[in-house]
């Protein structure tokens, strides 16, 4: 089999793989300018009427309380879970290999436990705490739980990959720990840190199971659509599907043109 051909069929293959990734996501973003009560091909209404309706609907108002507190809620827990997983997976390099692997192993535990044991370990706590109604802080701890070890996952690569004499040469030269840290080694893996917030953020978002049994009364994106799944959706969370992916598909390619450019300069430099 010659170059051209290999190139053909695995062309073939990452598009086919594409397609099954982005159809649903295409259909949803499709039908979010259909204007039509019945979801069909047939018939297609082309307009910007959901839209309009998003904002200035019968039921925008409950949307954009479910949007802001999502965002609110991703935006804590994930700058926490970014901050505390970056210091955690620092200090994890610095111990013995022993303390690594415990570590480790604890640290992928919350990864692979079933979703609903940890939903009701957390409501079982967060009832010992007496947090019955502090439903906004249960839900950016719980959320913070739930994204730190994938934060761990993201950092400790970047952090593998540096010198770690520069953290002791830095303190030797008179720099106190965390500003040595702050200085020298925070500017290293900072790409590495927003992808990691990132990550965390779009988790959060997300997240249902966990954010269904521990609420406490506060509406999110992923509660909301599950509570209008059983009567009629409302043609206005097409419309919020639909910007939700495209906010976030923006985001991603501003992050990655930003880094692209700065590795650009920095390797000019050099």
């Amino acid at each position: 089999m010659n170059k051209k051909k290999k190139k053909i069929i695995f062309g073939i293959i990452i598009f086919t793989v594409l397609a099954l990734m982005y159809l649903p996501i295409l259909t949803i973003i499709v039908f979010s300018f259909h204007e039509g009560g019945v979801i069909s091909f047939q018939g297609f209404q082309f307009g910007f009427g959901v839209f309009r309706d998003l904002f200035a609907g019968e039921h925008s108002d409950r949307i954009w309380e479910a949007v802001i507190n999502s965002l609110v809620i991703a935006t804590m827990a994930a700058a926490i879970a970014t901050i505390i997983g970056t210091l955690a997976s620092f200090a994890m390099l610095r111990m013995t290999k022993r303390g690594k692997s415990i570590l480790m192993a604890l640290n992928l535990a919350p990864m692979v436990n079933a979703t609903i044991v940890t939903s009701f370990a957390l409501m079982l706590m967060f009832a010992l705490l007496g947090m019955q109604n502090a439903g906004y802080m249960r839900l950016i701890l719980a959320h913070t739980l739930v994204a730190m070890p994938v934060v761990m996952l993201i950092i400790l690569p970047r952090l593998r990959g540096m010198d770690a004499s520069q953290f002791d040469a830095a303190q030797d030269l008179g720099a106190k720990p965390m500003q040595a840290f702050l200085q020298v080694i925070v500017p290293q893996i900072l790409p590495a840190m927003i992808g990691a917030f990132l990550v965390g953020f779009t988790l959060s978002v997300d997240e249902f199971i966990i954010t269904n049994y521990n609420n406490a009364g506060v509406i999110t994106i992923p509660t909301l659509v599950y509570a209008a799944t059983r009567r009629p959706m409302p043609a206005e969370f097409r419309a919020l599907s639909a910007l939700v992916f495209i906010t976030i598909l923006l985001g991603l390619v501003l992050v990655n043109w930003r880094m692209s450019k700065k590795r650009k300069k920095h390797d000019i430099r050099n």
